[in-house]
C-alpha cells in the first residue's frame, strides 16, 4: 500500500518502549497520532505519558522530518477536493475570476529556500527529498530571490506511463534525477495573482504549467472538455486539470480546509 503522496508507508525499527502498535504505523499514520495527542493535551486530557509521546515525536523525526506537525512554519501539501463545479463555483465570492492549469500526474514536492539557496525538499507525507531534489535538473538549486521563499510542485517521470511511477521509485528507493521534471505550481505566500506568480517562477528557472484564465463555469467546462478529448495540456502526463481562484488575496480569505483548499479545485475524466 502507497502514502499518499506515493511514497511507501515507513516502517520504523526500534523504540520498544513503545506499543507494538506505534512502531508498525505509516507516516500517515503517525501524523495522525501526534495531533491527536497535541490535542487531548491542549484541551487538559492527556491519552499517553510524557516518554511516550517523545518517543512518537522522536519516530516521526527520523522518518518525516518535514512533516507539519513538526514545523508549524511550514505549509502543508494539501489534497485538492472534487466536488462539482458548478457547486465549488457557487462558494466563491461573486464575479471571482479563476485559473486552469494541468493537473499533472506526479507526486507532490515543497522547496525552501533561504537567502536564494534550496536548504530543504519534502513530501506530502513530510520525509526529506533533498536527495532527489539536488539531482533533478529543473530543480534550481539557487534562486535569485531573497529571505525564506516556499515553493509547491509537481515531480514526475518524462517515460510514457511512468510519469507518478518513476518519481515515486526515485524517492523511495534510489534518488536519482534521471528522466524526471519539477514542475511548480505555487508560490506560498505570494501577492497578485496566480499568473504573475507562473511569471515570477518562470524567471527563476522553473518550470511552470500552462495557466489559463476563466471568467465563467462555461468557460472552465469547455477546457475540460478539450482535455478530455487529448487537445489541451498535451505536454504534461495529466489526469485530470486544476481550477484556482484567480486572486491571491481572495485565496487567503478562502483558506483551507484540514484536506484542501477551498480556493481550489481537481476535475478529473468524468466530471
Amino acid at each position: 500500500m502507497l502514502d499518499t503522496d506515493g511514497v511507501e508507508p515507513y516502517s520504523p525499527l526500534g523504540f520498544n518502549a513503545l506499543p507494538l502498535l506505534l512502531t508498525s504505523m505509516s507516516i500517515a499514520a503517525l501524523r495522525a497520532e501526534v495531533r491527536k495527542a497535541d490535542h487531548a493535551y491542549r484541551i487538559g486530557e492527556p491519552i499517553m505519558s510524557d516518554h511516550a509521546y517523545d518517543l512518537l515525536i522522536k519516530q516521526l523525526q527520523e522518518c518525516a522530518p518535514h512533516a507539519p506537525e513538526l514545523h508549524p512554519d511550514v505549509t502543508e501539501l494539501l489534497s485538492l477536493s472534487t466536488q462539482p463545479l458548478e457547486e465549488w463555483y457557487d462558494t466563491l465570492p461573486a464575479g471571482t475570476a479563476m485559473v486552469v492549469q494541468p493537473k499533472i500526474d506526479g507526486c507532490s514536492l515543497g522547496l525552501r529556500y533561504v537567502d536564494g539557496e534550496l536548504q530543504a525538499a519534502w513530501t506530502r507525507s513530510g520525509r526529506c527529498a533533498m536527495d532527489v531534489a539536488r539531482l533533478v535538473p529543473s530543480i534550481p538549486i539557487g534562486i535569485t530571490m531573497p529571505g525564506v521563499v516556499e515553493v509547491h510542485g509537481e515531480l514526475w517521470g518524462i517515460a510514457e506511463g511512468e510519469s507518478q511511477k518513476a518519481a515515486a521509485r526515485a524517492l523511495n528507493r534510489h534518488p536519482n534525477g534521471d528522466g524526471l521534471v519539477f514542475t511548480a505550481f505555487r508560490l506560498v505566500g505570494a501577492r497578485g495573482s496566480e499568473s504573475c506568480s507562473m511569471e515570477h517562477l518562470s524567471r527563476r528557472g522553473f518550470d511552470v504549467p500552462d495557466t489559463l484564465v476563466c471568467t465563467t463555469p462555461t468557460q472552465v467546462r469547455a477546457l475540460h472538455e478539450k482535455w478530455t478529448q487529448g487537445e489541451q495540456f498535451d505536454s504534461w502526463p495529466t489526469d485530470g486539470i486544476v481550477v484556482k481562484v484567480f486572486d491571491h488575496e481572495t485565496q487567503k480569505k478562502m483558506g483551507a480546509t484540514k484536506k484542501a483548499p477551498r480556493w481550489a479545485l481537481a476535475m478529473k475524466l468524468y466530471d
